[in-house]
């Protein structure tokens, strides 16, 4: 019984520790020397493997299962067909790019936010969401804290906008 309490705890902390540490890593460059910060690789697979048992599981749904196990099966299955796909998109269509201009968002959507460094009037971090938060006069781009680099835009923020991340609500295990 303690091994049921204690194992689920052990592996969640196991992959907060690794998202933590990833985030804390040297971002991609492209060509140009832009900073590309994207989610790490887990959020990428674990959104292949959850995408691919809920087309397993919706699959069984349709041809193996009945009655009630039936639609259980099948609104479970397109559950987590919604989540793997929200998953992979995040980890790989999504990212945002620091230029020596300003910082451009590519949701998971594909739509493309661009901020100019002058436009920026605010930043703030959400402890529960575990985003940062840029605004501008119209618009605003989220960075999630495990964005392998993350630790480059606050520093970069810190820097462009004279605003120190103790002020704006980033705590000291966020620091380089």
């Amino acid at each position: 019984m303690i091994l049921e309490n204690i194992i689920p705890i052990l592996i969640v902390s196991i992959l907060m520790a690794y998202l933590y540490s990833a985030s804390k890593k040297a971002p991609k460059r492209n060509k140009d020397n832009d900073i590309i910060l994207q989610l790490p690789k887990l959020y990428l697979w674990v959104g292949i493997i959850v995408l691919i048992a809920g087309m397993g599981l919706f699959i069984f749904a349709s041809f193996f299962a009945n009655g009630t196990d039936k639609t259980l099966a099948s609104i479970s299955g397109i559950i987590a067909i919604i989540t793997g796909l929200i998953l992979f998109s995040k980890a790989y269509i999504a990212h945002i790019k620091i230029t020596d201009t300003g910082i451009v968002e590519t949701t998971m959507f594909g739509k493309v936010n661009e901020m100019k460094w002058k436009e920026i009037k605010d930043f703030s971090f959400g402890k529960v969401s575990s985003e940062l938060k840029i605004i501008s006069s119209d618009n605003t781009i989220k960075a999630h804290m495990h964005l392998v680099g993350f630790q480059d835009l606050v520093s970069i923020l810190e820097e462009k906008t004279g605003k120190s991340r103790l002020d704006k609500g980033i705590p000291d295990g966020v620091k380089k």
